[in-house]
């Protein structure tokens, strides 16, 4: 789970829980200029969302986790977690946008190569070229080179005798 907040003033606060890791990145941009701190707590899992205070000193970061409540001070530069609940008299809530985490996305199969009357197909591996077709065999005793025809538009298996492709109707040679 990751949070993101706008401080204003250029500052940014970045909050994530990995596991039982929280890491907390608080960015600070000016002319010409460019801040960052971070900070990784062994805090646990958090069971409710974050939620980000200004007060008149700074920020403070109130973090829910299966075992308690733990507030984090942000001021002039640092980032801080506090042994006791601080006194937050007159603070304002930052509003928290959630974002994706930050995992890498699920890769997709890659979808057939074509080029003019080209195609070529990863998994299982194919080749089409005008009236060429070369599939790469699955085993050891199919040869290399396959009878097989394809559409040298998507790709297709099409059958010997067919004259358009059944999948995207193109004509066949």
């Amino acid at each position: 789970m990751t949070y993101i907040a706008n401080l204003g003033q250029g500052q940014s606060l970045a909050i994530e829980n990995a596991g039982t890791q929280t890491l907390i990145t608080w960015e600070s941009r000016s002319a010409g200029q460019q801040q960052s701190q971070q900070m990784s707590l062994s805090l646990g899992k958090w069971s409710a969302s974050p939620m980000v205070f200004k007060t008149t000193s700074g920020f403070i970061l109130q973090v829910e986790s299966n075992q308690r409540s733990y507030y984090v001070r942000l001021q002039s530069n640092s980032i801080s977690l506090l042994s006791e609940v601080p006194l937050m008299l007159g603070a304002l809530e930052v509003p928290l946008r959630y974002v994706a985490d930050s995992k890498a996305p699920e890769m997709k199969p890659l979808e057939p190569l074509r080029m003019g009357n080209m195609s070529m197909r990863m998994e299982p591996m194919e080749m089409n070229m005008g009236n060429l077709n070369l599939s790469m065999a699955t085993s050891t005793s199919q040869s290399s080179h396959s009878t097989s025809r394809f559409c040298s538009q998507c790709g297709r298996e099409v059958k010997e005798d067919d004259r358009f492709c059944s999948q995207c109707g193109t004509k066949l040679n």
